[in-house]
């Protein structure tokens, strides 16, 4: 139940970078739900394609909220480097938690959100049928996303479904779409969902776009590749090559580690003699079962020795705010909102502790790396304050 009456709507996003594309979803987010404000769950220094973020979260943090964002936190490391579906639960289950969100608002290829609920309800009862089907599928050496929706065409037309489009499991915006509405069915959440319909280049375009950004909004993808051919400071997974290396060379049981199958196990094993970089590892390693983003996420969950737990939300840190949202702060629900490290991890308990102490792993890691790597210094966790506008 929701504590206040004034409109909040959630955006999930990692802002990887933070481009005029976001800022027109965060503008629309406020505009379809009539909300006062919009709160980012945003991922940390690592990201869901299993890469360190291109940009430090503080400086996507500030771009986020001189981009229309109000109130910006950071998703846990366990669910930020995670399948779709743990990503998109952790979102909403962070969303949920704060108790003030009214509405979700996420882009997405089809834009139809009836679509999106409906695909998700029936994935929310799947019949047998169906999950025979997606084994088989699997089995076959499909990766999961196109086996899931093999498994939607072929068995929920038979039995009533018709009013279900499988391609919208075809595209990763859609995907993430009804993984968003299936979580919130699934934590019975009363946050409303609503969708936009995907503008400007697509989620994988590589091209540069000549165009205005209004006329055309980028692809995040394309934003990155440039960046890497720049001069501008940023990191990538080869930066990390190292202590990957290292990691899996000392795990006794990568199938410890939260998503390493024991298939994805051996073949990490196969080519872990002649590792040189990461990049060159992951291209080894995947098939057409294991996609390079699954590799990717297997390998940043050994090195930060992610194990599979509960999904719950015990805290949340706060990464930057307008002065005028701090009213939020004071209205949130069952977690723990993380603003000064020195004092406000005294209220977690063992178990949140433990939690909290991956995610400030990885952004010491991202930290030192990138001081390492442009023969500088900056602010560790414990002495970098929110970003207050």
């Amino acid at each position: 139940m929701r504590k206040t009456m004034i409109r909040t709507v959630g955006i999930i996003s990692e802002y990887n970078p933070f481009h005029s594309g976001h800022a027109y979803h965060i503008r629309k987010a406020k505009e379809l739900s009539g909300a006062d404000y919009a709160v980012v769950i945003m991922n940390g220094d690592f990201v869901q394609r299993g890469e360190p973020a291109i940009f430090d979260k503080y400086t996507r943090t500030k771009k986020a909220l001189e981009g229309g964002a109000d109130l910006v936190l950071e998703l846990p490391l366990r669910f930020g480097i995670s399948s779709a579906g743990d990503f998109a639960l952790g979102g909403v289950l962070a969303l949920d938690s704060l108790g003030f969100v009214t509405d979700i608002c996420f882009g997405s290829e089809c834009g139809d959100i009836r679509l999106l609920t409906d695909t998700a309800t029936v994935l929310a009862n799947e019949t047998e049928g169906f999950r025979t089907t997606l084994a088989e599928a699997v089995k076959q050496g499909l990766p999961y996303p196109a086996a899931r929706a093999h498994a939607l065409k072929n068995t929920l037309y038979s039995e009533g479904s018709a009013s279900i489009d499988e391609s919208v499991l075809s595209q990763p915006n859609n995907i993430l779409g009804v993984e968003y509405c299936l979580a919130l069915q699934k934590l019975n959440s009363s946050i409303h969902p609503i969708t936009i319909k995907r503008k400007g280049q697509g989620y994988h375009d590589t091209a540069q776009t000549e165009q205005p950004d209004e006329a055309v909004y980028p692809s995040a993808t394309a934003l990155r590749q440039n960046i890497y051919r720049s001069e501008q400071p940023h990191l990538c997974l080869d930066d990390f090559s190292d202590m990957l290396r290292y990691s899996l060379l000392t795990e006794e049981n990568l199938t410890a580690c939260k998503d390493i199958t024991p298939d994805i196990a051996d073949r990490i094993k196969k080519f872990l003699p002649t590792f040189r970089t990461a990049t060159e590892f992951t291209e080894q390693c995947q098939t057409r079962a294991f996609t390079a983003g699954r590799i990717r996420r297997c390998l940043l969950q050994c090195l930060f020795r992610l194990k599979e737990t509960a999904p719950v939300m015990p805290y949340l840190r706060l990464l930057g705010a307008k002065k005028e949202a701090g009213s939020l702060l004071r209205q949130t629900g069952s977690c723990q909102i993380l603003s000064r490290l020195s004092t406000d991890l005294n209220k977690l308990d063992d178990f949140s502790r433990r939690l909290f102490e991956q995610d400030i792993l990885a952004s010491d890691l991202y930290r030192q790396t990138y001081c390492r790597k442009y023969n500088t210094t900056l602010p560790n966790e414990y002495q970098h304050s929110p970003i207050i506008l």
